[in-house]
């Protein structure tokens, strides 16, 4: 359930976005690999969160988001395996996520 207030607000986001009155037909949608959130819960809470917004009966697509991270140590930057969390070029373990870790809105279609 924790998915259903980051579905509304992708819907107001991608409501403010959309030109006046447009209908919204498409919400394309990054979710991280390491986001703990699964492309079918956000389908099943859009359904019901986008009822009577512009958005409803909008597709969805996903884009899945690989888990990346740069080290603190050296900098090297890498796509991080969430299993063996350490830098690919120093072995170091001070690491800053950057990608992979959030759900966001990345586009809309309207018409």
């Amino acid at each position: 359930m924790h998915e259903f207030p980051e579905v509304q607000a992708m819907i107001r986001q991608a409501c403010a976005q959309a030109p006046a009155a447009a209908r919204i037909t498409r919400l394309k949608i990054v979710v991280g690999e390491a986001s703990g959130h699964d492309p079918r819960h956000i389908e099943a809470h859009f359904a019901e969160a986008s009822r009577g917004t512009r958005a409803e009966g909008a597709a969805l697509e996903f884009i899945r988001e690989k888990l990346a991270a740069r080290c603190a140590a050296c900098g090297t930057e890498f796509k991080a395996d969430a299993v063996a969390f350490a830098c690919a070029g120093c072995g170091g373990t001070e690491l800053v996520i950057t990608a992979g870790k959030n759900v966001r809105l990345a586009g809309i279609e309207a018409e």
